[in-house]
This record gives C-alpha cells, sequence and structure tokens, in this order.
C-alpha cells in the first residue's frame, strides 16, 4: 500500500529577529480534549526522553548533544490534540487551523483567520512561554513511527532535541482507513 506521509515543523523562539515574546492578550478557553490515561502519557514521554537521552545529527540543522528530559504538559496536550483534531475534520495539513468549524482556538477567541500555533498554546491556557515549536505529521500509525518520521526531517529533530524546552504534549487523531489515517501534532515550550 502507498501511504503519503506529511510533516512539517514550525519554532518561535524569543531570539528570533522577526518574532519577539509579549504578554499573550488571549484569555484561556481550553479545548474539552479527552483525557489520556496515564500509560498513553508514559509511552508518550518516554519516547521523547529515549530520543532526548541521546545526541543526535538533525541534519543540515547539525548534531544535538543528549538534552534534560521533558516533562508532560497538559495544556500543550489540548493543544496539540485540538489542531490533530482539526487537521483531521477539515483534511488540512498545516501550522495555521482552518478556520472552519474544527478550528476551536479561531472560534471561541473569534479571530476571524485561522488559529496559529501560537495562539492555540495560549487559549489552552500556556501563557507565559519563552519559546514554543510545533511538528505536524500525517500517516504515521504509531508513536515510534512518527517519532522516527521526525527524526528523519532537519527541523523536527531540532525541535525535539532544542535543550531549551521544558515541556511538551502531543496528541494523534484519526482512523483506520481514512486518506492519510492519522494526524499528529506535538507542541513545545520553555517557561517564561
Amino acid at each position: 500500500m502507498n501511504r503519503i506521509l506529511l510533516i512539517g515543523c514550525i519554532t518561535i523562539m524569543s531570539a528570533c529577529t522577526t518574532y519577539r515574546y509579549k504578554a499573550s492578550t488571549i484569555h484561556p478557553h481550553p479545548y474539552p480534549a479527552p483525557a489520556l490515561g496515564s500509560q498513553q502519557i508514559k509511552r508518550y514521554v518516554d519516547a521523547v526522553n529515549r530520543i532526548r537521552a541521546e545526541g543526535q545529527l538533525c541534519g543540515e540543522a547539525g548534531y544535538f548533544r543528549a538534552a534534560a528530559p521533558l516533562k508532560w504538559s497538559d495544556a500543550l496536550y489540548r493543544s496539540s490534540y485540538e489542531h490533530s483534531r482539526d487537521m483531521w475534520r477539515s483534511r488540512a495539513f498545516g501550522h495555521m487551523g482552518s478556520h472552519g468549524k474544527s478550528d476551536w482556538t479561531a472560534k471561541v477567541q473569534h479571530l476571524g483567520h485561522g488559529s496559529s500555533f501560537k495562539e492555540r498554546i495560549e487559549n489552552n491556557g500556556y501563557t507565559k512561554w519563552r519559546h514554543i515549536a510545533e511538528n505536524i505529521e500525517s500517516g504515521a500509525r504509531s508513536v515510534d513511527e512518527v517519532i522516527q518520521h521526525w527524526l528523519q526531517s532537519a527541523g523536527h529533530c531540532k525541535n525535539i532535541m532544542n535543550p531549551e524546552f521544558e515541556v511538551f504534549g502531543m496528541a494523534r487523531v484519526g482512523s483506520e482507513g481514512s486518506k492519510y489515517d492519522y494526524y499528529w501534532t506535538q507542541d513545545f515550550a520553555s517557561h517564561q
């Protein structure tokens, strides 16, 4: 079976000349994502921290030394779940929300445009951050498969290995037999 793999990543760092963090103007209205069981959270945390425990060559992004383990963030899980669900429902793939019925943050914040990952993260309660980043992917069926896909991309690998990040959340939404099966989102942050 031929499957199409789609991956994308984006990072906003406070040190970038094109963007500096400003205090959030969003009043959080978190997405009602389903609760994850402790075993599923452990699988996600273990998969990411197993990679961070070793140095990684991230393509043209260069070599990254082992980094401290990341902790789980329910707020980043909710923002990840919201975006994965929006991509799956709208059959759109990108870091901007669809601005359709399934783009929760755009709807509850009355944005007038598709939500950005920054807006989704802040809407889900993570408003005091220093650095944030997002990885997305469509096609992988398991956490190990999606991590391996992200490691094959310099930008995604860099996000996973970035020593600045302290917390993350991730989510998979979809079903077997749909065009891309599952949509994944992984959000990272460091505290302000």
